[in-house]
């Protein structure tokens, strides 16, 4: 996961190339003709104040990216907030030279939401649901977005025959030998959404994003059918004890 594409701010010329969420290939380029953005009212009133600076202003933009997948081409909505930075002039031989100012982008929202990790297709529906539900509330909520990564864990449980008792711990603990390897981060993604339900503000993005390389690694391990075909060569194999027939 490039966690920068998910938390770092853009400008028209540096926009992030998110994945698509339709087509899964092909990349989402900005629509330079979509961006656009409008000063809030607050902030034209604190510029009216005589401190009052040109990179204190607050703005709100949105815009469309649209899927460079010639066999897809789907468009995704983004909205967020704006500001204004300064680039600080370097004097080069005692020529001074002008402060360059440029307008950054936050993005607060997208839909269809982003998908931020790899969700194998044969996961099951409700858990690709919290999941992508997550995904939407990750950049104004983190601690929402990882909570649902908790929620999300308990229905995998259950899709593996875990017994639905009210203990994620002793859930976890009662999780099929042939999993006993993914306890460990089914524990560590327990107590990031404990942290995500109890503490408010305590979880940030970066929290958030352990939470979904965690569960991602899960999902691959669990639903790949990649995964489970190299399982069963490799079951063969030792079965066979040499080369399969």
């Amino acid at each position: 996961m490039e966690r920068y594409l998910y938390t770092d701010t853009f400008t028209e010329e540096e926009a992030p190339d998110y994945l698509c969420p339709r087509c899964n290939k092909g990349l989402l380029r900005l629509n330079k003709d979509t961006l656009k953005s409008v000063e809030t009212v607050d902030s034209k009133l604190y510029q009216r104040k005589e401190y009052s600076e040109f990179q204190d202003m607050q703005m709100i933009f949105n815009c469309m990216f649209k899927c460079i997948n010639d066999k897809c081409g789907e468009v995704v909505a983004c909205t967020g907030h704006a500001g204004v930075g300064i680039e600080r002039a370097v004097d080069y031989d005692n020529f001074s030279q002008p402060d360059e100012y440029y307008t950054y982008y936050k993005p607060l929202f997208f839909y269809p939401n982003l998908n931020l990790i790899t969700i194998p297709k044969d996961t099951p529906d409700d858990i690709k649901k919290l999941l992508n539900k997550s995904f939407e509330l990750f950049f104004t909520a983190p601690s929402a977005a990882a909570n649902l990564v908790r929620v999300s864990i308990e229905e995998i449980l259950t899709d593996q025959g875990v017994e639905k008792i009210n203990n994620l711990h002793r859930r976890i603990e009662k999780l099929p030998e042939k999993h006993e390897s993914l306890k460990t981060k089914f524990f560590a993604l327990k107590w990031l959404g404990n942290a995500g339900s109890h503490s408010g503000d305590r979880i940030t993005a970066d929290d958030a994003m352990d939470a979904y390389e965690l569960v991602e690694d899960l999902l691959l391990k669990i639903y790949s059918s990649k995964d489970n075909e190299l399982n069963m060569l490799a079951n063969k194999i030792n079965t066979l004890k040499g080369p399969k027939k």
